[in-house]
């Protein structure tokens, strides 16, 4: 049994998927009750501190690394967050700033409600700057060619998607089947049976996982059934990517979205599940912070640093001077003392920009984080 269609292009066989039969809520609803607190959760208190600016963007740029670690990405979240302030302080400059326009193009579709826009936008920004010069020229445009992926189930040992041909149908099928408006079924449900359906369309050349994976809190958003983007998946994906490709599979095999559902239900709780303990963590590393800082008057730049580092764990002294309003001389004290008192360190050794590092909010975030060496001395 096959769920769709095939269309035959010379020696290809290019899969077309159908619309989602969306599970019976029985069969789903235990998965979906536990996720739907979890998530809720997230939600609320992410949206306190807002996904633009603050902290709520570290986890935006959080779900990007691991989204293209999935793909094969090497950029941590130090290495992102080194890289936006000093971009060739990260350990590869050219991944990161694929990771990078990945968690800027999430930002920058926030507010459009459009799927099909949001779809060419981000992909535009993935590859507008890209090395390879074909990826690079179809930087924001549908796929004119058929594009694989390696499948030893298949003929050829490659599984062909949707023919550019039969584009324009398939995706308003996937348009009409995303944006429907049902009180029948949970918005969680139809979204992740969404993300099947465009994973199996593959409408770009390349970029469709992380792309796929942005929709879904996109649209979670713009539907209203989270007030943030906040219906992250990428961690879990990047930890059980295994899993994530056979489930996507078996549907095509089936038609049965169930076991994809489930699935799909247990990657946004750990996902939410791990972003409320990092939520947490950052609650007591702000009261150790400002335990060390006892005795220093209220209205030091120093008590101004420790929210805004929260949201900044990799910073210079002219981004601390720029962003806090202070001279370069007050900063570069402040951030002395912050040393001495080994609340950061100064990354690695004889560069030309000194990058000092809040190592507990990235330990919080990156779980590939390396320990950094203990650089005390300030002025090396």
């Amino acid at each position: 049994m096959v769920f769709g269609s095939f269309f035959l292009d010379e020696n290809r066989a290019c899969y077309r998927p159908g619309v989602p039969v969306v599970p019976a809520l029985e069969d789903v609803v235990d998965g979906l009750q536990t996720t739907t607190i979890a998530l809720a959760e997230f939600d609320r208190r992410v949206s306190k501190l807002g996904v633009q600016g603050s902290i709520g963007r570290l986890f935006a740029r959080l779900d990007a690394v691991h989204s293209s670690g999935a793909e094969g990405s090497t950029t941590t979240f130090t290495d992102l967050m080194e890289y936006e302030s000093i971009p060739d302080a990260a350990s590869d400059p050219e991944d990161a700033k694929v990771v990078a326009a990945c968690a800027y193009a999430f930002e920058a579709s926030l507010d459009t409600p459009d799927p099909l826009q949001a779809v060419l936008a981000i992909h535009r920004r993935l590859f507008e700057r890209d090395t390879n010069a074909f990826k690079k020229g179809g930087a924001g445009a549908f796929k004119s060619l058929p594009n694989s992926t390696y499948d030893p189930e298949s003929i050829g040992g490659l599984f062909f998607y949707t023919h550019p041909s039969q584009l324009p149908d398939a995706l308003q099928e996937w348009l009409g089947f995303t944006m429907q408006v049902d009180s029948r079924t949970p918005e969680l449900i139809r979204q992740l049976c969404s993300h099947w359906m465009f994973e199996s369309i593959h409408p770009v050349t390349d970029g469709n996982g992380r792309i796929g994976r942005l929709l879904l809190p996109l649209v979670m958003k713009w539907k209203g059934a989270t007030r943030s983007g906040s219906t992250f998946i990428g961690e879990a994906v990047h930890a059980d990517k295994d899993i994530y490709i056979d489930a996507l599979k078996d549907v095509r095999r089936t038609g049965d979205f169930t076991r994809w559902c489930n699935i799909g239900l247990s990657f946004v709780r750990q996902t939410a599940e791990s972003n409320i303990e990092r939520l947490d963590r950052l609650s007591e590393i702000t009261s150790e912070w400002n335990g060390q800082l006892e005795g220093i008057r209220k209205d030091s730049v120093l008590h101004r640093m420790v929210p805004w580092m929260l949201t900044k764990p990799a910073f210079t002294v002219k981004d601390a001077s720029s962003e806090l309003g202070v001279s370069f001389p007050v900063a570069n004290n402040a951030i002395q003392m912050l040393v001495e008192k080994k609340i950061v360190t100064l990354a690695g050794e004889g560069r030309r920009n000194r990058l000092f590092l809040a190592g507990d909010v990235l330990d919080a975030f990156d779980r590939f984080r390396a320990p950094e060496p203990n650089n005390t001395s300030f002025y090396r």
